[in-house]
């Protein structure tokens, strides 16, 4: 089957089996949860599947296996209503989570490979009213304000967790990277909890930086059927945002940054001014960058005089980051393969290579997440009209 036809499915069961969560169907979790953890298992076995897919497939088994086990364990009792504007149950297994790291990230923005424009955007909105040379140009436009609130979006796999943990360490922040997969909970009332205790923990720190990664999952346009589950976690979110921006102690530095592959999914009032009103495109690695993360793993093995770092940077082209680490790992692989096999048979090593043949059959056989579709959706997003408009205006001009 079609990888695009799997990933509809396997996302069809996810609203189903979330569905069920929310609605206290057991059987259906148990059921539909079963469903999910063979299709994700199987995807995270399939070697034409990418990283970064996987990953998500790894999320959501994970996520079904914590949802069964508490099921398994919970004592047969009615969830009871919360008190004091809850607004939700009360579930026994809930325990406040520590969702700040314990150290500031050892990164700085000399650890970001490529997406030069994205580290100026940060420069300029971030570091800059830090830094003593910029502060006079910076409070002559800007004022006195410090800390603000970012949305990055972009392909999947173009290293938005990375950049921010860079960012973390630069400002020598403390950061919390919340996955959004773990704010939600199988009982009403406590992702709201997850999310209040979120903010809680940053107004304790002087200088912090909280990181909202697949914000989509929690915060899609409130008009839809997808935030049917959710939409009180995005008014929860957003009223502890507008509070955790407001009062602010001076020299304090407060920092949101979200990340999605799904920009035009979020609500409208997420991206409206004093929200994330600084949107900043994480775009696919250029040319140089593709090299710079050819060259890392190259580097690291033996390879043909003809296995060259242009050569696949070229071959790469419209690959993600992850996707490039991925494909470079497979096509290391193949000697190693060809190595271990060597001392099986003759118990010595033959000093196998990597070859130009072992890159080509890798590079055509290995399935590229990100499509002309993917990229038309960002441009359609980025010139503020719907994917449909976009193609309609290219059909005429052709």
């Amino acid at each position: 089957m079609a990888e695009a036809s799997m990933i509809g499915i396997f996302n069809s069961k996810v609203s189903a089996f979330n569905e069920a969560v929310n609605a206290g169907d057991v059987e259906t979790v148990c059921e539909v949860g079963a469903e999910m953890l063979r299709i994700g298992w199987e995807q995270i076995a399939n070697p034409n599947v990418g990283m970064t897919l996987k990953d998500t497939y790894r999320k959501q088994c994970d996520n079904v296996l914590k949802h069964i086990v508490n099921l398994a364990r919970k004592p047969p009792i009615a969830t009871t209503r919360g008190e004091a504007g809850d607004g939700g149950g009360v579930d026994p297994y809930y325990a406040e989570k520590n969702w700040f790291s314990d150290e500031v990230p050892k990164l700085n923005f000399t650890n970001i490979i490529g997406v030069q424009e994205v580290k100026d955007a940060f420069m300029v909105d971030v570091v800059a009213p830090l830094r003593s040379e910029f502060q006079p140009v910076y409070r002559k436009f800007r004022g006195n304000q410090l800390g603000t609130q970012i949305l990055l979006y972009g392909p999947p796999g173009t290293g938005k967790t990375h950049i921010v943990k860079c960012l973390a360490g630069a400002l020598n922040c403390k950061i919390a990277v919340v996955p959004t997969s773990e704010v939600l909970a199988s009982v009403v009332g406590v992702a709201e909890k997850n999310m209040r205790d979120i903010f809680a923990q940053a107004e304790k720190l002087d200088r912090c930086i909280i990181f909202f990664d697949e914000i989509d999952s929690i915060c899609s346009d409130r008009s839809s059927d997808d935030s049917r589950h959710t939409k009180s976690i995005l008014t929860t979110m957003l009223t502890c945002m507008d509070g955790f921006m407001k009062t602010k102690k001076p020299n304090q530095l407060r920092i949101i940054v979200a990340a999605t592959n799904l920009p035009w999914k979020l609500d409208a009032a997420l991206k409206r001014g004093g929200r994330f009103e600084t949107q900043i495109y994480v775009p696919l690695p250029d040319l140089e960058a593709r090299k710079k993360f050819v060259e890392q793993d190259l580097n690291q093995v033996p390879h043909a005089a003809d296995v060259t770092v242009d050569y696949l940077a070229n071959r790469l082209d419209g690959y993600a980051g992850a996707d490039i680490r991925a494909v470079m790992k497979q096509i290391s692989n193949e000697p190693l393969r060809r190595e271990i096999l060597n001392i099986m048979k003759t118990g010595k090593e033959f000093g196998e290579k990597v070859t130009l043949a072992d890159c080509n059959k890798v590079i055509s056989s290995y399935i590229n997440g990100i499509n002309a579709e993917t990229l038309l959706r960002f441009e359609a997003y980025d010139l503020g009209i719907t994917y449909e408009q976009l193609l309609q205006q290219k059909m005429r001009c052709n």
